[in-house]
């Protein structure tokens, strides 16, 4: 289908959209009679905007415009029309395909997205959030919402596990019990209890939990090895990272909401690699931050509808690739 301007005698302007596809012209549907130039713009505008919305498909804006016309219309945009899209295309996208947010309090969405985009202290979650999501949660509100979060309620995986790894430096003085599938998926954690602590007993703790899953028995996680590596960027704690550093460590509900975040980024990082795999592209997660950094959309009202609505802004060929194959 497209736009097609009619001309007639009395000199209006008739729009029409248009299908070709049987050979002839067929008028799908009519937009209307102008009579000046200016009302032709605007009927056009509505019926390419039906179109679009006819064939599915989300756009991207800027594409037909040239240097000259693209400034004009730039100079012309108010302030809060243009947001950062890519943290919720890319992330988003996955960690609702994984269903890690159902029943949970909207912030661990919000948290969960900023650590795998821009990972950082909680002042600069709120300034991402404010920001590029209009969302202005208080320091309070961010730290109350991390207390909540229980490791009980993040089972991240409904895979089988293969593997039960105890961390004992995930966080400083606190081990940490992580449950994976062979593919390295995580599935589970849980925090192990130092309280009336002996050597059996933690041992115990740690088979049952195993056993409630089907893992195998539990294997100790040491500062060696490519796993052990690739585990401790999401679990260490070290100077220049305070991404998931507690204010207070005694707190264990600050701890353990921290891990839960932790679990799902984790999560959601692994799914992108299986699809990254999946396709044979050499796209890596530092190639997926730097793309979502990148992808915008505006934010309008339709002149077909008068609803809100929103077109993504042009993408590169890397940034449609990776949007194509998550989508």
């Amino acid at each position: 289908m497209f736009v097609r301007r009619k001309s007639n005698p009395s000199g209006s302007i008739s729009i029409y959209v248009v299908d070709k596809s049987r050979g002839r012209y067929e008028i799908v549907r009519s937009f209307g009679t102008a009579r000046t130039a200016a009302q032709a713009d605007l009927l056009e505008n509505k019926a390419r905007e039906w179109v679009r919305e006819q064939e599915g498909d989300p756009g991207t804006l800027f594409d037909r415009m040239d240097e000259s016309q693209l400034r004009e219309y730039a100079a012309t945009l108010p302030d809060g029309r243009i947001e950062l899209a890519g943290p919720e295309l890319l992330f988003g996208e996955v960690f609702d395909r994984l269903g890690l947010g159902v029943g949970k309090d909207p912030m661990f969405r919000h948290l969960v997205l900023c650590r795998l985009y821009a990972p950082g202290s909680k002042l600069k979650v709120r300034d991402y959030l404010h920001r590029y999501l209009g969302v202005r949660p208080s320091l309070v509100d961010i730290y109350r919402a991390v207390d909540s979060f229980q490791l009980a309620d993040c089972v991240v995986s409904d895979k089988v596990p293969a593997v039960c790894y105890v961390l004992a430096t995930a966080i400083p003085k606190v081990p940490f019990c992580l449950l994976m599938a062979e593919d390295g998926t995580p599935v589970a954690g849980r925090l192990i209890d130092r309280k009336g602590y002996s050597l059996a007993r933690h041992n115990q703790s740690i088979q049952r939990f195993a056993n409630r899953f089907g893992a195998t028995e539990p294997v100790a996680v040491v500062r060696r090895g490519e796993e052990a590596r690739r585990l401790a960027t999401f679990f260490k704690i070290g100077k220049k990272d305070l991404t998931f550093k507690p204010l207070i460590r005694r707190l264990k509900g600050r701890v353990e909401g921290h891990l839960c975040i932790c679990l799902a980024a984790c999560a959601v990082e692994r799914e992108l690699f299986s699809l990254l795999d999946s396709a044979q592209s050499k796209s890596s997660m530092a190639d997926v931050r730097e793309a979502a950094r990148s992808m915008f959309r505006l934010n309008y009202l339709s002149s077909y509808t008068g609803r809100p609505k929103s077109v993504l802004l042009q993408m590169t060929p890397a940034q449609k690739a990776l949007y194509d194959l998550i989508h």
